[in-house]
């Protein structure tokens, strides 16, 4: 589990109660969140809050109270907000700040600064994220709390100092007394059909359109909270809009959120032909039911494909090996080969090296009339998330690039990033239940001819434009859902109620149009605002944001070895609409003064050099699945002994080339702040 720690000490600082309430408004929630803790210390300490999210998540508040004060953090550019915290409290203030990880914007983690002896704290995080629809067409809701070992490898493992930490594989537990309340209110303009959980005993009140949802007994927070959410009209395009706020940047237009479901099902465009590689993981963190899931999925693939195509398994750990030399034909005897293969393979070639089988795959001859489609299979525990989407981008042309993430904790940002970056579809599986719908639909998906030329035709009132977000639609598949976004910017005319947007694209020659009518007034959005604000939420405006910036990522993936000047024009843009949406993204922070603090600490804090870099940051624990870090976000404390650096990076994230570090002593009721400066 993960929570807060001392800084010091590494000690768990207890937590006492989470409190959960969830608020789903059709294919969208907002989660507000508040988690108590208590400092049992004798002194003050500076705390570390790491937790998992979605990736597509968009962070927009997180405040913490302590002795009655409450700290409001505000988003800045990364560099600057670990500065201001560094010199809060190096002039006695306490300070907390929130950073998305700079390698896996799946990981989140925040350093609250001076917590004094004795007292508690409570966090609040609030967040909004779109729902993913699953193969039986209900709409899942995922409160995550596990957070499984990431692996890294290389030299620069040596910069981590893990000698404290827990041995590598531990599962957490805690005898801690703690209580989980949620609270998931769900609304939607159609009726609900049910509501059910697969992961925690729920007791659920009915009425129409709406829905109440409580946890029956304690939720102990050894597995992730699973709602499926079935609506009795589930296939209905619709489009809502959102009223801006101010008077410009992004947030003052009116903002569009289109939500499409494509319907190209025709026998003649499902395609015979293809190259199927299935890169299937096989290190350590696979083994038990995972690499039991794993081949249960691969096996499901290699029966369902079409006879005539091209397929190769290539497992990989610490190395890669391929089943055969090249693709072989799909065949009885190349089947019966690999199914027999497949009955063998265990978890068992060592760490997580998911870069080198992608550039050996991506190396690979292609084969005339056969579109190559990969099929990654892996639970997405490594650190270098960001080369391989990057690779898998620079690709995406040549390979369209599916994904599967396998069990609880599987990083959404690896298994969701690389099916992005290549044109494809991600599915997570944590068990067998929707195990044969989820395969099919992602074959389903890779037999489609890819759809060309796709874009969106507006037609609006003369003086108003749409800026579509992103600016180039997802794939498109039959009969799968997806959303979009779009800023409405100029004066709408005060008569002016409709719109409409048209998708259009060709498959196989053939130009294929949907529609969808626009209300260009904004709707009530039945979503609560912020507690204690009287602001609106603009949960859409701040999706917007989030995924125009997931799209100027990989666009800078994609760029950034070639120009430079595109990398510092991308990195710009995002920290300008983190910053106007309050939102975080990997190049800006939430940072958070207590400037009312009594009794300043005395002493200077030595701040090291910080060297900002939208690449790879050195990671820890070469060699093995970091240590000590089989935690979750909102229940139980971390193992003892484990260690941070500089306000609070947690495993694979202690700053050695990018933020404070710094140690505390103690000394008769107050903190002095001892430093040293650590190197490049």
């Amino acid at each position: 589990m993960f929570g807060l720690r001392c800084q010091k000490t590494a000690k768990p600082v207890p937590l006492k109660d989470i409190d959960v309430h969830v608020d789903i408004v059709g294919y969208v929630s907002n989660v507000r969140s508040s988690l108590e803790y208590q400092n049992e210390e004798d002194s003050p300490m500076e705390a570390v809050f790491v937790f998992p999210l979605d990736e597509t998540s968009a962070v927009y508040k997180f405040e913490a109270v302590i002795e009655g004060r409450r700290v409001i953090g505000k988003v800045k550019e990364k560099q600057k907000a670990r500065e201001e915290y560094d010199d809060a409290i190096a002039s006695g203030e306490g300070a907390f700040l929130l950073e998305e990880d700079d390698r896996a914007g799946d990981v989140f983690r925040c350093s609250v600064g001076n917590l004094p002896p004795k007292t508690s704290a409570t966090i609040h995080l609030s967040y909004v994220v779109e729902l993913p629809v699953e193969a039986d067409s209900s709409v899942k809701f995922v409160l995550p709390t596990v957070l499984n070992p990431r692996y890294s490898s290389g030299a620069a493992s040596a910069v981590y100092d893990d000698t404290d930490m827990a041995p590598a594989g531990a599962v957490v537990t805690s005898d801690l007394p703690y209580h989980l309340k949620l609270t998931v209110d769900v609304s939607s303009p159609n009726s609900i059909d049910k509501i059910e959980s697969p992961s925690a005993s729920i007791d659920v009140t009915y009425s129409g359109t709406s829905a109440k949802v409580t946890l029956k007994d304690d939720h102990k927070s050894d597995s992730d909270v699973e709602l499926f959410v079935h609506y009795k009209d589930k296939h209905r395009p619709f489009a809502v809009t959102e009223q801006g706020q101010g008077t410009d940047g992004f947030m003052a237009d009116h903002t569009a959120m289109l939500t499409f479901l494509p319907d190209l099902s025709r026998e003649d465009l499902v395609a015979n032909c293809g190259e199927f590689i299935f890169i299937l993981d096989r290190s350590g963190s696979m083994s038990g039911g995972k690499i039991k899931n794993a081949r249960e999925t691969l096996l499901l693939f290699l029966k369902s494909l079409p006879v005539g195509c091209y397929f190769n398994i290539v497992g990989f750990g610490s190395q890669h090996e391929s089943l055969f030399k090249s693709s072989q034909q799909y065949d009885n005897k190349s089947l019966k080969k690999a199914c027999k293969a497949l009955q063998k393979m265990e978890a068992d070639l060592g760490g997580t090296e998911i870069l080198q089988p992608l550039q050996y795959v991506y190396k690979q001859p292609a084969i005339a009339g056969h579109p190559r489609q990969l099929f990654l299979l892996t639970d997405g525990e490594v650190w270098d998330t960001q080369a391989c989407v990057s690779e898998v981008a620079k690709h995406a042309d040549s390979a369209r690039c599916f994904s599967v993430g396998i069990g609880e904790g599987a990083s959404t940002a690896l298994v969701k990033g690389v099916a992005r970056a290549g044109r494809g579809k991600a599915e997570f599986v944590s068990g067998t239940e929707r195990l044969q719908a989820k395969v099919m639909r992602l074959l389903s998906c890779a037999l489609q001819p890819t759809v060309t030329n796709v874009s969106l035709t507006w037609q609006l009132p003369d003086g108003v434009t749409a800026m579509s977000i992103p600016s180039t639609p997802p794939p498109i598949f039959s009969g799968d859902r997806f959303i979009m976004y779009a800023q409405l910017k100029g004066q709408i005319p005060v008569d002016a109620t409709e719109g409409s947007v048209t998708l259009c694209g060709q498959m196989n020659d053939e130009e294929i149009k949907h529609s969808l009518s626009l209300t260009l007034k904004p709707q009530d959005q039945e979503m609560p605002s912020v507690e204690d604000s009287s602001e609106p939420p603009l949960h859409i405006h701040r999706l917007a944001a989030k995924t125009l910036v997931k799209e100027l990522e990989v666009n800078m993936e994609k760029d950034g070895d070639n120009d430079e000047s595109a990398t510092d024009v991308g990195k710009k843009q995002i920290i300008d609409i983190s910053v106007a949406a309050n939102v975080v993204s990997k190049f800006t922070s939430f940072v958070g003064i207590d400037s009312e603090r009594d009794e300043p600490i005395q002493g200077a804090m030595v701040r090291r050099n910080i060297y900002p870099s939208y690449r790879m940051a050195p990671r820890l624990c070469g060699g093995g699945p970091p240590p000590g870090v089989m935690m979750c976000s909102m229940a139980a404390p971390p193992p003892q002994g484990f260690r941070l650096r500089g306000g609070g990076p947690g495993p694979g994230g202690a700053r050695a080339n990018s933020g404070p570090s710094f140690k505390g002593a103690v000394k008769k009721g107050k903190s002095k702040v001892k430093g040293r400066m650590m190197k490049k």
